[in-house]
């Protein structure tokens, strides 16, 4: 979620700049490289038709659980007459003496509608963001305010300040991550004992994506490349059958809308073999045909002789 404030400028005076006009610069005459004219030297106090003591809201800001990084806070304000470029400051305390932010002179991408954003975390290159490195605390309420600094007419000038504006960072949860970015839910890395089949995959999710790619190799430099396949969740099942106490690695990176550096490589090892099944007794041969032939000549000859030794004795 990508939390949103609004200021609105304090205009007095209509668009006439606050300093004198024995004191105010001469502006410098137009150049064919777009420089801007230099700044005036910087004055923090605070003009006495500003506000710093009261503030109008406070914004509540989500915090990222696993990295503790405050998620990213777009500022906007009201166009100052048409003014190019503006100052925007950060500060612990409504009153501005714990600034942990002052752009000093900047100029917002529009001037119709101006706008900037403090990023969610790391390196941040684009115009349009207040800082280059993110650094906010979790469970801390911050104010913000802004004020024109140059006209349109390219006049160095400084503004009364804006309203006092507020938002404050969610609290985070105290996590100790061995990689950054997507980490692997199951198996766990380094599990051992894993079956051979199924086998399935589960990562932890990247803000806002939609698709994965998924990769399961043989080896840690994932160049004998089992399975390669896109998915639109967290979650991958392999339907082949794995080689028993071997070992595997396997990592994700985001597609889309936006893709992401690869994971760290993780890897498990599959169960051993299952022992082998007893082994049968051997079945006992069938009496060959030859044999009942013996036996039933032995039969009619023992017949014959009980037969024979019967009719002697009668005789």
């Amino acid at each position: 979620m990508i939390t949103c404030l609004i200021a609105s400028a304090v205009v007095v005076g209509g668009c006439t700049p606050t300093a004198p006009p024995e004191a105010a610069p001469t502006p410098p005459a137009p150049t064919d490289n777009n420089e801007t004219s230099a700044p005036l030297p910087e004055d923090d106090t605070p003009s006495p038709d500003a506000d710093t003591t009261e503030t109008s809201d406070d914004t509540p800001v989500g915090s990222d659980p696993v990295s503790g990084q405050s998620q990213e806070v777009d500022l906007r304000w009201e166009d100052f007459c048409m003014s190019s470029q503006y100052q925007v400051q950060i500060a612990k305390d409504p009153g501005f003496t714990m600034i942990v932010l002052d752009t000093g002179a900047f100029a917002p991408a529009s001037s119709d509608a101006p706008a900037a954003y403090y990023p969610a975390g790391g390196l941040a290159s684009s115009p349009s963001s207040l800082t280059r490195w993110a650094g906010l605390q979790s469970g801390q309420t911050y104010y913000w305010r802004v004020r024109a600094r140059q006209a349109a007419t390219g006049t160095v000038m400084r503004s009364p300040w804006s309203e006092v504006k507020a938002f404050t960072v969610g609290s985070g949860f105290p996590v100790s991550n061995p990689s950054y970015g997507i980490q692997s839910l199951s198996p766990n890395n380094g599990r051992s004992n894993c079956p051979v089949k199924p086998v399935s995959f589960t990562w932890s999710p990247l803000k806002d994506t939609t698709k994965y790619r998924f990769v399961l190799a043989e080896d840690a430099a994932m160049t004998r490349l089992i399975k390669e396949t896109e998915v639109t969740t967290t979650a991958y099942e392999y339907d082949g059958q794995l080689e028993y106490n071997q070992s595997y690695f396997w990592r994700v990176m985001a597609l889309e809308p936006v893709p992401s550096d690869w994971s760290a490589i993780f890897s498990f090892q599959t169960q051993s073999a299952p022992p082998a099944p007893p082994a049968q007794p051997e079945a006992q041969s069938e009496t060959p045909p030859w044999a009942w032939v013996v036996i039933a000549s032995g039969l009619a000859l023992l017949i014959g002789i009980t037969v024979l030794l019967f009719r002697t004795r009668r005789v």
